[in-house]
């Protein structure tokens, strides 16, 4: 018995779940320890950048109590106190779910809320590029595509196929996007939207306790489920289009989140930068862009990744030159 494409489908669909959950972990702790913004909790800088994220992670909470039936004894999205335990930014206190699948619901909540905010912004992003419709067609026939393969002995006995078709389809995407450029104001709006949906994505402890027993459940039916797919391929007729809409959806947000990973990375080069010079790189991006485009050199995506390299650059160059880096982080 060999590997097959779907096979290769549910292994995706599990894996990019713990890839993307654990990226938003891992920017909110890189961000606690690159961006004084993040531990300065309640200061203008904080409520634009972190306390989005904050309220959206706690409104998942409280829509997962909502499709779950728990009552919601008290909701603050945004609730800065001090505790014994802490800071506390925001919360939501329930009733305790009637089961653990229910608690897991409301636990991962903001990863799925997280997960279809992205896959939108995603798709509506490109029908904001001059010149192109969107890509929004293009995921339905993927998705179609990756359903109806179990139909065709040649695709199904390819392992490779879904990944080469699932991200060659998120680098359309990011290609697509591109072709906003960085003179579009659109285009660091999304990106700022990327990077938001990231932090709220990020699971706490609480949210980790209160999930596991449901997780695992979930998790057992996944093992359970990908030893099928291995063993019968076209058993994947049972779930029409669930794995494959869920790692198509997964490697889309992946693929987002890099972006709002990107814009993170280069605020966190500008933070360690001191005034005025810390807003050098991002006028040189801007103005490369303009150049780029005023002149017709290459593609859009092309001048976006150049201005994007001079932003970049930039930051590497005046963190090594003496008196333009920040004192105080």
């Amino acid at each position: 018995m060999a590997l097959n494409a779907y096979f290769t489908i549910v292994l995706l669909a599990i894996v990019l779940f713990f890839v993307v959950w654990g990226l938003g972990w891992l920017l909110e702790n890189l961000s606690h320890r690159a961006l004084s913004t993040t531990r300065d909790i309640g200061s203008r800088a904080w409520l634009i950048l972190v306390g989005p994220g904050v309220a959206l992670h706690e409104s998942s909470h409280a829509l997962g109590c909502v499709f779950t039936g728990t009552e919601i004894v008290e909701f603050k999205p945004i609730n800065i106190e001090v505790t014994d335990d802490g800071v506390v930014l925001g919360y939501v206190r329930h009733r305790v779910p009637s089961s653990p699948i229910k608690g897991a619901i409301i636990g991962l909540a903001p990863v799925a809320v997280s997960l279809v905010l992205l896959v939108f912004f995603a798709l509506g992003a490109t029908y904001l590029v001059p010149g192109t419709p969107g890509i929004g067609g293009e995921a339905l026939n993927l998705l179609s595509n990756l359903i109806n393969m179990k139909s065709n002995p040649a695709l199904l006995n390819d392992p490779v196929y879904p990944v080469v078709a699932i991200f060659g389809f998120v680098y359309e995407f990011i290609y697509t996007f591109s072709g906003l450029t960085v003179v579009n104001p659109l285009f660091w709006i999304v990106a700022f939207l990327a990077m938001t949906i990231m932090f709220s994505n990020a699971p706490s402890d609480v949210d980790i306790k209160n999930s596991a027993t449901g997780l695992k459940i979930i998790l057992i039916f996944d093992l359970i489920w990908l030893v099928i797919a291995y063993l019968f391929p076209v058993a994947g007729w049972a779930l029409y289009g669930l794995f494959e809409l869920i790692a198509v959806m997964w490697a889309l947000s992946l693929g987002f989140a890099a972006i709002g990973f990107g814009l993170f990375l280069l605020i966190a080069g500008m933070s360690r930068i001191q005034w005025p010079y810390n807003i050098l790189p991002f006028i040189l991006c801007i103005v490369t862009g303009l150049v780029l485009f005023f002149f017709g050199v290459g593609t859009a995506a092309f001048q976006t990744v150049v201005s994007i390299g001079v932003f970049a650059g930039m930051i590497v160059l005046l963190l090594f030159l003496k008196g333009s880096q920040q004192r105080t982080i």
